[in-house]
């Protein structure tokens, strides 16, 4: 018999895997996509065991990235740190800095070796040091908030 705590938890993984199967369909195809759709085919999978926090946080994963790749793709180039949103703007970089910091850290104390949490930090940094403006830093926080829900996914809480 499945617990309310156990509805909740599918529930709330239903409806991440569904947020992210509608960012895949609107997302352009890339390497970054191949890997998050590799990781909502296996919150599918872990929906399906009924492995529902696992398969929440890969499903956050996933849409992460999602996300992440819609923002390079909306303005890849453009440069406008202090524009119509100036504070959100000027404080993006210092919010995915701090993401990047948190889920490096957190893969390090629990010891998380999976390469696609390396992969996705590794872009995130390159993300920042190519510049500054708003898209690159909301980019490089999702990558980094992907990689802090795989490391939660890996340690299982």
């Amino acid at each position: 018999m499945v617990t309310p705590y156990g509805y909740r938890e599918a529930e709330k993984a239903q409806r991440d895997i569904a947020r992210a199967q509608y960012l895949a369909g609107i997302v352009a195809p890339s390497p970054l996509k191949g890997e998050a759709d590799a990781l909502l085919r296996r919150a599918q999978n872990e929906f399906q065991a009924q492995a529902y926090f696992r398969a929440k946080e890969l499903a956050k994963a996933a849409a992460a990235i999602y996300e992440a790749l819609r923002f390079l793709e909306v303005a890849p180039w453009q440069a406008v740190p202090y524009g119509p949103r100036g504070r959100k703007a000027y404080e993006a970089p210092y919010r995915a800095q701090e993401a990047i910091a948190r889920a490096e850290y957190e893969a390090g104390y629990y010891r998380v070796n999976q390469p696609l949490v390396g992969r996705l930090l590794k872009e995130a940094k390159e993300l920042l040091a190519s510049g500054s403006d708003l898209a690159r830093a909301e980019a490089a926080h999702h990558l980094a908030r992907a990689a802090h829900h795989l490391v939660k996914a890996e340690r299982g809480f």
